[in-house]
């Protein structure tokens, strides 16, 4: 039977991409699939082994031996590098190891005594002298890790704990009554609960098209004999093949009473049909939790939620497989820069066009998993690729990150859609963004862009935390304070683009806040010259926080006591600003901070590289 999958909301796209992710894994994709723009259609049969394609995805995704390989790696460099701190990092190999060898010894003891005899020796180390020897049993102890019981044993237990918790809850192998079960012990749990209703169902359909009653009768006699065989040997439970048995049966009874092909073609037509989809009738159930967690709730004790109390909502076989593969389109992304708040979440990408392109960004995503905010840099990769296609494309997406936990019965769930003027302005000033230094300052400016918050808190903290290092004495040349004036830029531009502001008044805003910049580096310049320097950070302190508590008249008495203090001329387009009706001091103030920290041979580092990388892009842009 052909099957056909269409792009549907978010959440079921999501496992759409998780599918098609499964299958290239598997290489089976692009052979096995037809990709459409908008579905994919494939044999029911491709299914037959879709458990072992499923679960290889995920064994490699969760490999506990490639994590250990990767952590001790680490640890081998860090030693490397801080030779005097061997037994200090030694310590914490040790607890690493512990953590997963403690687990072994629940079904190994044999290979877990070996673990402890090699952490011992770890223990021992003394000096850096004996750093071979730290080699020697670091790789000692990931052969044993290596092993295909402890490996598969220990991955399993890893994916199942992470990927129920967040997904699915103990519904079938996650459940804990099958936590003894091995790798093709699970894949065989899957392949029933998942698979098995669809294949079946694809068989049946298969010889109702033929036509051929006589064929008709064959396959259903043979299935319903492996369904009562399977059932009492108990390979197959009972729940797992319900509605499709009761199908087969009433499709018998059709035959035994002498009913035609085309009855019984009507009778499958009649049977409930999935509300997800709107495609496969029959092979139905109601949606619950189990299917995607994020999004559902209990409906037994949440009857109210529901129009009318009615909590049925029925969903197909081939909509809860693919719901089920939503871990493998989704990617786990660690927001390393975010404190004091939950920084780890799923995230996804929905783009309103084709189901290629779909795949593709969700893939970029992928690739860039292992920085901290992935979302920000696909959203500029898509704006490097092509300015007015970036801008369409940029307004029809909606970024998705999850975090749930249904031991703990919380989810957390943040969405992110652009408006047109955040669009515009990311698609045409990409490289203001792209070319800040600070790597954790872009993460958070693309984090606010997105949340559409306000950039002036996040400018405030900056250049407060450089002014602690400005009292200290130990600010460092390494254009952290370009990177802030860029990010006061960025602001100030974002309010053109919101005002839909021309490309003119743009060039005057880049001129005027140059100039104000200028000016700080100026007065800092003088501070310096009459060995006053230690005054600055008093000064800024003082002008941030009358930014920050809207002060505007003591902010400016301030700023001309300073400048007629050292005799400096206020330049006419600093003038002209401070003239202008809707004057925002607060990017006039953090502008001028930010050179008052800064140093001139940092601006025209700065400045010069910026100009140098930019050229490059726009030669790019141009071929």
């Amino acid at each position: 039977m052909k099957l056909r999958v269409y792009q549907n909301d978010w959440f079921l796209n999501m496992g759409i991409v998780g599918f098609m992710t499964i299958l290239e894994k598997a290489d089976k994709l692009y052979d096995s699939v037809i990709i459409k723009d908008n579905y994919l259609e494939f044999d029911s049969k491709l299914l037959q082994d879709f458990s072992g394609y499923y679960f290889q995805y995920f064994m490699d995704e969760y490999r506990i031996s490639d994590r250990l390989k990767r952590t001790l790696q680490n640890y081998k460099g860090v030693i490397k590098k801080n030779p005097d701190k061997i037994k200090e990092y030694l310590k914490r190999v040790k607890e690493t190891v512990k953590h997963q060898a403690d687990k072994v010894k629940k079904f190994d003891k044999e290979n877990y005594n070996e673990l402890k005899v090699k952490m011992d020796l770890l223990g021992k180390i003394k000096n850096y002298e004996q750093f071979e020897d730290v080699e020697k049993y670091m790789d000692d102890i990931l052969e044993i890790f290596k092993k295909q019981h402890i490996d598969e044993k220990l991955t399993l237990n890893l994916y199942k704990y992470v990927v129920g918790d967040n997904y699915f809850g103990q519904v079938s192998f996650f459940n804990v009554n099958k936590a003894s079960y091995d790798l093709e012990g699970l894949k065989k749990v899957m392949y029933n609960d998942y698979v098995l209703s669809i294949v079946s169902y694809g068989d049946l359909i298969d010889a109702i098209e033929s036509e051929d009653l006589e064929e008709v009768k064959k396959v259903v006699s043979e299935k319903l004999d492996f369904f009562k065989e399977e059932v009492e040997s108990k390979n197959i439970s009972k729940n797992s093949i319900k509605n499709i048995e009761k199908i087969y049966k009433e499709v018998f009874k059709y035959i035994n009473k002498k009913k035609g092909v085309k009855e019984i073609k009507e009778y499958i037509d009649s049977l409930s049909t999935c509300k997800m989809c709107g495609d496969y009738s029959g092979i139905v159930s109601n949606y619950t939790e189990s299917n995607f967690a994020p999004l559902a709730v209990s409906a037994a004790n949440s009857t109210n939620l529901y129009w009318n109390r009615d909590t049925t909502f029925e969903i197909c076989d081939i909509c809860k497989l693919m719901l089920f593969c939503t871990p493998a389109g989704a990617t786990i992304v660690n927001k390393r820069y975010l404190t004091n708040e939950e920084n780890e979440f799923y995230s996804y990408l929905n783009v309103d066009t084709s189901l290629k392109e779909l795949y593709k960004k969700n893939q970029s995503l992928r690739v860039q998993r292992d920085k901290e905010n992935p979302f920000g840099e696909t959203i500029l990769d898509i704006a490097e690729e092509n300015q007015k296609k970036s801008e369409w494309q940029l307004q029809n997406i909606l970024f998705v990150e999850f975090k749930g936990s249904i031991e703990a019965k919380k989810s957390k769930i943040n969405y992110f859609d652009m408006p047109v003027y955040l669009a515009k302005f990311i698609s045409k000033e990409y490289r203001l963004i792209k070319f800040i230094y600070d790597t954790n300052l872009k993460n958070s400016i693309m984090d606010y862009l997105l949340n559409e918050k306000d950039l002036k808190s996040l400018i405030f903290v900056k250049l407060r935390d450089y002014l602690d290092e400005e009292s200290r004495n130990i600010i460092k040349s390494n254009r952290n304070t370009i990177d802030v004036f860029k990010t006061v830029k960025i602001r100030a531009l974002l309010q053109v683009y919101k005002k839909g502001g021309n490309d003119m008044n743009k060039k005057v805003l880049h001129f005027r806040l140059d100039e104000i910049r200028k000016m700080g580096l100026q007065v800092r310049e003088k501070y310096n010259e009459r060995k006053e320097d230690k005054k600055i950070a008093s000064i800024g302190y003082r002008l941030l926080n009358l930014i920050k508590s809207g002060n505007k008249v003591d902010f400016m008495n301030d700023f001309f006591k300073i400048i007629v203090g050292f005799e400096l001329i206020v330049p006419k387009s600093v003038i002209n600003v401070m003239s202008e009706r809707d004057f925002d001091f607060e990017t006039f103030g953090y502008a001028f901070i930010s050179g008052l920290l800064g140093e001139e041979d940092e601006n025209r580092k700065g400045n010069n590289d910026q100009k140098i990388n930019e050229n490059k892009e726009n030669k790019q842009d141009e071929q």
